[in-house]
């Protein structure tokens, strides 16, 4: 079982999940601004509203998925409820549901806010979460290896 799994994140980092997804939520905008402007030709002003209100609602989504559902998975995990995943893939499990829901999010957002077709909106909306996908798995493992060696250095 992995290093993280092992302690309680609250007694470790009382607000590291919050500043997860802070630094994460400013990444995605410029993420989601860039790729709406070259994949739907959006104004720079509807590209960056689009980029602005879609990554505050995947957030949202990002923090919910670090809080709650990480808890749950990691009890279904450790009670055997879950055998199609093991602890070491807790992160993958995790950013895979969280690209679904924002491929979701996304699209509707551009759909909205920029008016851009239905075709263009769909490709946006999974070229961009895919890319965010992998920013989101990148943060959760910089900050587990973070935690671990954190862990190791309070325990000596």
């Amino acid at each position: 079982m992995k290093d993280y799994l092992k302690y309680d994140d609250i007694k470790v980092f009382k607000y590291e999940n919050l500043y997860l997804a802070i630094i994460y939520t400013i990444g995605h905008i410029l993420i989601a601004m860039t790729c709406n402007r070259i994949i739907t030709g959006a104004s720079l002003d509807m590209a960056a509203a689009d980029a602005f209100v879609e990554p505050i609602i995947n957030g949202f989504w990002f923090y919910f998925l670090l809080v709650y559902l990480k808890k749950i998975f990691v009890k279904k995990i450790e009670s055997n409820d879950l055998t199609f995943v093991n602890p070491n893939q807790i992160g993958f499990l995790l950013a895979f549901i969280y690209t679904v829901g924002h491929i979701l999010i996304a699209m509707t957002c551009n759909r909205l806010l920029t008016g851009a077709p239905l075709n263009l909106a769909a490709i946006d909306a999974f070229v961009e979460p895919i890319i965010n996908g992998f920013w989101f798995f990148l943060l959760f493992e910089i900050v587990n290896k973070f935690k671990a060696k954190k862990a190791l250095g309070t325990a000596a």
